[in-house]
């Protein structure tokens, strides 16, 4: 597997590392909690939609260079943040359940 060094790949590590620094050291609030299981479940989508995008056939009404895919990957971050936001598949919910249960 190809590990990509760019833009996409910088922003979906430092959500998971930021998500993985607050879970281990304990979260200060339900937000913080909260925030970091979004954080999760956007950078899965991010993958998710990824893979589906690359199913798409081209078309060849865009040219493929550095700035559409520059584009792509900022398209794919925002959708994916903004799922996250707003339920996604449900599993920042799922994750922010047991894991508020565990802080306890």
């Amino acid at each position: 597997m190809e590990i990509p060094f760019n833009s996409e790949f910088s922003i979906n590590f430092a959500k998971a590392e930021s998500s993985k620094t607050i879970l281990k050291n304990g979260p200060k609030s339900q937000q913080e909690l909260q925030k970091a299981a979004q954080d999760f479940e956007a950078v899965m989508l991010n993958m998710v939609i990824k893979a589906m995008w690359k199913t798409i056939p081209d078309s060849g009404l865009f040219e493929k260079n550095n700035a559409t895919q520059i584009y792509e990957g900022l398209m794919h971050s925002s959708l994916s943040e903004e799922m996250a936001r707003n339920g996604g598949m449900g599993i920042a919910k799922a994750l922010y359940q047991q894991l508020s249960r565990e802080q306890k």
